[in-house]
């Protein structure tokens, strides 16, 4: 009878195990709230400064840029799987949304100048599966829905609707309070703005869902402040 493998002692799979972690590179600019959740596979890529606030969570494969310009991720913003955050995220759309952004680009955009060329994601943001921000500025409470993509130096206000898959070429601007189909068709949000307690109920339901988040997604934050 042939002898049975030995397996490697428990000293060498430890040292294989520590080789294969510690060849991921750090981002030089990066300051995270201990306080943040970082899932596994999410990452941080570029030069500039990226902020992550306060209770902000970064589901797995979540991925933010500051290659072209500097990312702040405000106090309890959420950023599902597969999103992408950052100016120059957008260069992988596919050919068909590229087409869009480009055909509604010279009708619809007004070019804020005072405004920098970073991303700033506002306290309580919710950013959706698949969904691309390059926006200058995303304001409190807004939801960004799956697939939808907001272009560079877009500014959307206070509690708004993006819609799942909808395209808003670079520098729209979207008042507070509506729900967003196109750069050109969205409506007022009656209801938030008009019952407080419904706005109330929304935020509530939000930090919830982060409490939830932090007691079942692992967190891998000390990878990146270590």
């Amino acid at each position: 009878m042939s002898a049975r493998p030995t397996r490697p002692d428990s000293s060498r799979r430890t040292s294989a195990t520590n080789k294969r972690t510690s060849i991921l590179p750090k981002h030089t600019a990066l300051f995270i709230d201990p306080s943040a959740l970082i899932a596994q596979h999410a990452g941080f890529t570029g030069t500039q400064p990226i902020t992550v606030g306060p209770n902000a969570v970064l589901h797995p494969h979540a991925k933010v840029s500051s290659t072209l310009a500097p990312v702040v991720i405000g106090e309890n913003v959420v950023l599902w799987e597969r999103t992408k955050i950052g100016v120059g995220m957008g260069d992988s759309m596919d050919e068909s949304k590229r087409s869009s952004v480009a055909s509604m680009a010279s009708r619809t955009s007004v070019r804020d100048s005072s405004r920098g060329e970073g991303t700033v994601l506002g306290r309580n943001v919710t950013v959706e599966a698949t969904a691309t921000v390059e926006a200058a500025e995303v304001g409190e409470g807004s939801i960004i829905e799956v697939g939808a993509y907001v272009g560079k130096g877009c500014v959307i206000g206070k509690f708004c609707t993006i819609v799942a898959h909808c395209v808003l070429p670079a520098y729209t601007l979207i008042p507070d309070y509506m729900v967003v189909h196109s750069a050109t068709e969205y409506r007022l949000n009656k209801t938030l703005l008009l019952r407080p307690q419904v706005l109330e109920m929304r935020i509530s339901f939000h930090t919830t869902q982060i409490n939830t988040f932090k007691k079942l997604v692992p967190n891998q934050v000390a990878k990146w402040v270590s």
